[in-house]
């Protein structure tokens, strides 16, 4: 049987794609100091074929130990969007990650939590929109053939793509702007991440690619936020960016700078030259 509180995963897991059970306890459990209680409701969501398991595969030696991820099901999917009365819901994705990139989804996963959270304190903002990668982003399209991903063919020789990790339309105060995530993890050398990511981001603000994605924005132009691991990284890659294409598009944040304190309103974010600044300003 189906409790509120396994809608709740359900919900959750809908909203973030991939996360672990720390990260489902946390938001769905907090009272569930030993885990006991979590474990239980995932083991039968899973058992129900209401949400998906998978054993991590690969783990980095500072990310702690190896455990599963639980992301939708198509059962799952269809009980929430019957419940919520909300069609868009049945465009999840269900697909299973790639397990080398599972890591990835949980360090999106995190930030998306944080920005959530951030949020849910701030009288004037609000996340109008997210996309993941794997998403639809025009949810409310009826016909499957003119559905469409983040993931965009700019050019076809030489061959030219823009695909960002996530996305994000903020709005505050009457304005509303798009926001791309490209998510570090320094699994890939600066100079590879600079001239691979720089020029799709370029070519896409020339021709306004961000209004195809979230065409209620009252801004024409776009940023790209980059999160790393760590300051040193954050650093070289601004240098690394400083002198490519659209560089002036992009802003950097080490991870550990990001709290739900912090990552709207406080200058965290650095240019590629210059001063940090928040994404939103005080008098904003």
């Amino acid at each position: 049987m189906i409790t509120p509180r396994d809608v709740q995963i359900l919900r959750i897991l809908v909203r973030y794609y991939v996360l672990n059970r720390n990260q489902i306890q946390r938001l769905c459990f907090p009272n569930d100091s030993h885990g006991r209680i979590t474990r239980r409701r995932l083991e039968v969501l899973v058992e129900g074929h209401y949400i998906n398991r998978q054993a991590m595969l690969f783990c980095h030696p500072h990310e702690g130990p190896a455990a599963p991820v639980y992301f939708p099901a198509q059962r799952g999917v269809d009980i929430l969007a019957a419940e919520s009365d909300d069609e868009r819901i049945l465009t999840t994705p269900t697909q299973t990650p790639i397990p080398h990139h599972v890591q990835h989804w949980l360090g999106i996963s995190d930030l998306h939590i944080a920005l959530d959270e951030a949020i849910e304190g701030d009288p004037d903002a609000k996340i109008a929109d997210w996309v993941n990668e794997y998403d639809i982003v025009n949810k409310d399209e009826s016909q499957p053939e003119r559905r469409f991903r983040l993931y965009t063919l700019l050019r076809d020789s030489p061959r030219l793509v823009c695909a960002p990790d996530a996305a994000m339309l903020l709005t505050c105060r009457g304005h509303a702007k798009t926001f791309y995530f490209e998510f570090d993890r320094a699994t890939t050398g600066v100079q590879q991440v600079a001239n691979s990511k720089t020029q799709g981001y370029a070519v896409s603000a020339e021709i306004g690619l961000a209004r195809k994605h979230f065409p209620q924005a009252t801004f024409d132009g776009f940023t790209v936020l980059c999160v790393t691991p760590n300051e040193r990284r954050r650093n070289t890659l601004r240098n690394a960016i400083a002198d490519k294409p659209g560089a002036k598009l992009w802003r950097f944040a080490a991870s550990s700078e990001l709290t739900p304190e912090t990552v709207f309103r406080q200058p965290i974010w650095y240019p590629c030259v210059g001063e940090p600044a928040a994404l939103i300003k005080q008098d904003s």
